[in-house]
């Protein structure tokens, strides 16, 4: 009887360990989740204001649909390039 009694009471304390070792790793996923939303949400706002940016410098030597059409190949060229990275074979 006691030794049942002892085996239920390990299994207790490792389902209780294990809970907050989840518990912990949820919290830290759910941290980074956050920052890397954060940073994502940062990073387009910059690439907006650099090509806001380049596209007024372009008005300078081209019409204003001749600027937009070069900003926008970029940066078509840019998610091209970024897409192609994220989908090669590793």
């Amino acid at each position: 009887m006691s030794a049942l009694a002892d085996v239920v009471i390990g299994v207790v304390e490792l389902v209780e360990a294990e809970a907050h070792k989840l518990r912990t790793s949820v919290k830290g996923l759910v941290l980074s989740i956050t920052l890397i939303l954060a940073a994502g949400l940062l990073m387009l706002g910059a690439v907006g204001w650099l090509a806001a940016a380049a596209y007024l410098q372009l008005l300078t030597w081209l019409p204003p649909a001749g600027a937009a059409a070069v900003i926008g190949a970029a940066i078509l060229l840019l998610a091209g390039g970024i897409l192609w990275y994220a989908m090669r074979p590793k």
